[in-house]
């Protein structure tokens, strides 16, 4: 329950107000502990659901994409096929997972680089033949989608290099208010909040810490396993003044109002909704200088850096200056605001509505999945 589901929950809601009549398809879930943990209650009673039961693998894990996309596929067409038609479907999920259907499609898209490993010098001819028919498939599903949404300008550039198509920004929902804060007792304290993976680059959050012992430094994150080498390397290897928390992401609410600086390591992220919530609660955000948190972090509200040396030198700044710490940490949660779940709603309806427009039709029934 992360935040593609929020770009779920938001996109219903925001066709709703439109005067659709909204269906999810899905698999099965608990939808009273959906509502809870979202704080969307009464969110499917005026939804209705489509469901399947939960994908479970039946053969060797090596074959586990296939099994997956020829299962959803299957109930798509066995779920939708008792039901009448649809005017426009609206993906949220994975490109791979749009069903076959004579209604318009719109894909919301995070980031379309899914087999591009399969470029890289080291990979072996054995994987490049396995994932050729998935590589055929997607591109099928890819020909079958009307309008893209892009998660960032960053993916974006992507659609249109990969997949030589068109797409329209449309920044996700944040839980903005959520986290607002004043943030008037901030402490000397640099956070970074992500699950702990070597892909988020966590290791340089540790440099950062060495370089700066006079500060505390939190890691607030998620482990699929407490033998993870990655993990147990970042235990290790920290300095007295870090401590690492492991906890639901969602729980880190009161952590954030009391940093003055928020930090995220990893490259090429497609956007990066903790680096959102931590401006919203007043952190001053540092971030790598590239993909989607390029576009969140203006000058005036933060800074970007290329190495970890950069940025133990703009967490110094922030840190010991306390008029450039409260002139940012005020931008900071002005400029996050314009990433409200609100805000989505807002721009999702206007965008259906020019689509439908251009379309010459005005849909009655939406269904996403």
């Amino acid at each position: 329950m992360g935040g593609g589901e929020r770009v779920a929950i938001h996109s219903m809601l925001a066709a709703a107000k439109m005067g659709n009549d909204v269906t999810l398809l899905s698999e099965e879930f608990d939808t009273t502990k959906f509502e809870d943990f979202f704080g969307c209650d009464g969110l499917f009673d005026s939804v209705k659901q489509l469901t399947f039961a939960e994908f479970k693998p039946l053969i060797a894990p090596g074959f586990l994409l296939y099994q997956r996309l020829f299962y959803y596929q299957t109930q798509f067409r066995k779920v939708l096929g008792r039901h009448s038609s649809y005017d426009i479907v609206l993906g949220t999920q994975d490109v791979g997972y749009v069903p076959t259907t004579k209604a318009p499609i719109v894909q919301y898209c995070y980031f379309p680089e899914y087999f591009q490993h399969l470029q890289s010098k080291s990979s072996s001819l054995l994987w490049k033949m396995y994932y050729r028919p998935a590589s055929i498939f997607y591109r099928n599903r890819v020909s079958r989608i009307n309008r893209f949404l892009a998660v960032s300008n960053y993916t974006k550039e992507f659609v249109k290099a990969i997949w030589a198509r068109d797409s329209i920004t449309l920044y996700p929902p944040c839980p903005v208010e959520m986290y607002k804060s004043q943030n008037s007792d901030a402490e000397n304290l640099a956070i970074t909040i992500g699950r702990i993976v070597p892909e988020k680059r966590m290791h340089l959050f540790l440099e950062m810490a060495k370089r700066l012992p006079q500060f505390k430094f939190v890691i607030i994150g998620s482990v699929a396993n407490p033998h993870d080498s990655y993990y147990r390397s970042l235990v290790n290897n920290a300095s007295n003044n870090l401590s690492i928390i492991l906890s639901p992401l969602r729980k880190n609410r009161d952590l954030l109002a009391k940093a003055k600086v928020y930090v995220h390591c990893a490259e090429n992220e497609h956007f990066g909704i903790t680096i959102v919530e931590a401006m919203a609660s007043g952190c001053v955000p540092v971030v790598h200088d590239s993909g989607g948190p390029r576009e969140i972090v203006t000058r005036d509200v933060g800074f970007k850096w290329h190495d970890a040396a950069e940025a133990a030198d703009q967490i110094l700044r922030v840190m010991s200056d306390t008029e450039v710490q409260r002139r940012m940490s005020t931008e900071s949660s002005k400029r996050a605001s314009l990433y409200s779940d609100d805000s989505f709603e807002s721009s999702l309806i206007r965008i259906l509505r020019a689509y439908e427009s251009s379309e010459k039709q005005l849909p009655q029934k939406l269904v996403r999945t």
